[in-house]
């Protein structure tokens, strides 16, 4: 029990809950809230792991900016499993090497993993 003494009001639209709580009535979408219990069971339960690779593998298809985006937000990207070799002194576009990649059970993500979360990132700046 979470200690709130909420009273249940029924469900209407084989979708929604009404719930009265002291003076204030509240409607609770059913999908929504279910979509979110999975969503956070999901997050807590899911372990990444890093598989290191046997060889770094150049990120060649990344650009100057894309390459300074990665090394801004390195820790984001180390904390969810990618790990990086970075050479300061090359050439634009060949300072990235890819030295392991997250995985969680048979799932195991690659370098276009990379470019999409850089291309998120890039949406935030």
């Amino acid at each position: 029990s979470s200690g709130i003494n909420a009273e249940y009001g029924g469900q209407f639209n084989l979708g929604f809950i009404l719930t009265r709580l002291n003076s204030n009535l509240f409607i609770i979408d059913q999908h929504a809230t279910d979509e979110k219990y999975r969503f956070e069971t999901l997050k807590r339960e899911t372990k990444i792991e890093s598989q290191k690779l046997v060889c770094p593998k150049p990120l060649r298809t990344l650009n100057g900016a894309q390459e300074d985006l990665l090394i801004s937000y390195f820790h984001i990207f180390n904390k969810n499993g990618f790990e990086f070799r970075i050479n300061e002194d090359g050439n634009p576009g060949s300072r990235v090497a890819l030295t392991a990649l997250p995985r969680s059970k048979s799932l195991v993500f690659d370098e276009g993993d990379v470019e999409e979360l850089l291309w998120l990132l890039s949406e935030d700046t």
